[in-house]
């Protein structure tokens, strides 16, 4: 990265970057603690804002939510995890969920599970301890998650020890962005950690930063900090579910808003970056998240709304039987083995396999491969619609 690549106003926090003496280093600014909103910006919140109040009221005054978040807790790893560069689908890791193995699936779908686990990790704690858990240490704890694979690589729940760049070439002096040097990352986190994570108002400010805004904020400098070696970008993209969750809010998944504008959240991550713009991010954002609720508020109808009319089709069984009891469950594991709807449902396996049978015949779920994982069913109705993407939308711009 060269020193003409920054604005004026940042270069004072160029450093040079560690055993490269032809490149240059940004060691993260301080964390604001006000946006520069403009006209556009100013609208554009109060929008975000109301559909998340949307997606709140919607969500509380529907049955089995439970069930509908759970598989869009999926959904958001494997687009999180595709921002990357992954290629697994929904549908691979249900299928590596349901069978405990990745025979026939490609490789990566392990790494979308580990995103899985490390956010049901996070929304575990917050949903106890709130604000007061979300800290460094559960930073740490969750890249710790995700990445436990490569820890044989670098080190996994700590902060990177040696000097990263960012883009697609192979020389330092040619990348898009080059955070601090590894000795200045703690020093970035803690400051970080203190003026967001757990802002609070100070009588001089004029403005108080409302929940998007500080999560704006702290997505933005958490990838300018780059603390880790690798594992940045989706650990990144799961403090900001996190955050809402701290805050009582729905743990909206922005993930798939994001993918399908992929170049323009870099683009305007970089101008954060390179030049302190905010307004590409905020702008982008705040559409994101409006995009993200009117998504999750269809899908939680639409499912819920299927699961209500597989119950009318199933009217001859008794109300409480297990067979009655599984287009809900289904919802939540659109893609499941005999064992799990047991475990699920709190019944014998000779039960749950009788009870997947009876949706079998009625047509509701079909066998995804009886040899080589043993009896795994799929709702397939479920599983289009959760590929089903929301209708093109117009520039953001």
């Amino acid at each position: 990265m060269r020193r003409d690549q920054i604005a004026n106003d940042r270069q004072p926090y160029l450093v040079p970057a560690l055993g490269y003496p032809n490149a240059c280093a940004l060691v993260a600014p301080p964390t604001p603690r006000m946006l520069p909103l403009s006209r556009r910006h100013e609208a554009s919140f109060p929008k975000a804002h109301a559909a998340l109040g949307r997606l709140q009221g919607t969500l509380k005054h529907l049955a089995n939510t439970d069930m509908v978040t759970r598989t869009l807790a999926r959904r958001e790893a494997v687009m999180s995890s595709q921002i990357e560069g992954t290629k697994s689908d929904l549908r691979q890791l249900l299928t590596y969920e349901a069978t405990h193995g990745t025979g026939g699936l490609p490789a990566d779908v392990r790494i979308t599970e580990r995103y899985v686990a490390a956010l049901q990790h996070g929304l575990e704690r917050v949903r106890v301890g709130g604000r007061a858990v979300l800290d460094l240490a559960l930073i740490h704890e969750l890249h710790a998650l995700l990445m436990q694979d490569e820890a044989t690589h670098f080190p996994v729940g700590a902060y990177r020890e040696t000097q990263v760049w960012i883009g697609p070439r192979l020389r330092i002096e040619d990348a898009t962005f080059v955070p601090a040097p590894p000795a200045r990352v703690k020093g970035c986190m803690d400051e970080m950690a203190a003026s967001i994570l757990k802002y609070a108002p100070r009588e001089e400010e004029q403005t108080v930063l409302t929940i998007l805004a500080r999560l704006a904020i702290a997505h933005a400098q958490f990838e300018t900090i780059h603390p880790y070696h690798d594992g940045n970008g989706r650990t990144g993209r799961l403090l900001m579910p996190l955050m809402l969750a701290a805050e009582g809010y729905p743990p909206l998944y922005l993930s798939g808003a994001l993918l399908r504008a992929k170049s323009e959240y870099y683009a305007a991550l970089a101008s954060v970056q390179l030049q302190g713009e905010w307004g590409p991010w905020l702008e982008l954002l705040g559409h994101a998240v409006v995009e993200s609720c009117d998504e999750s508020i269809s899908i939680a109808e639409d499912l819920l709304a299927l699961a209500e009319r597989w119950e009318q089709e199933l009217r001859s069984y008794r109300a409480h039987s297990a067979t009655r009891r599984l287009p809900r469950f289904l919802i939540g594991h659109p893609v499941l083995s005999v064992q799990q709807a047991a475990a699920g449902l709190h019944i014998s396996v000779p039960a749950a396999n009788a009870a997947l049978n009876n949706l079998f015949a009625a047509g509701i779920v079909s066998l995804v491969n009886e040899r080589q994982w043993g009896r795994v069913f799929q709702a397939t109705q479920v599983l289009q619609r959760l590929d089903q993407l929301p209708a093109p939308r117009q520039s953001w711009r």
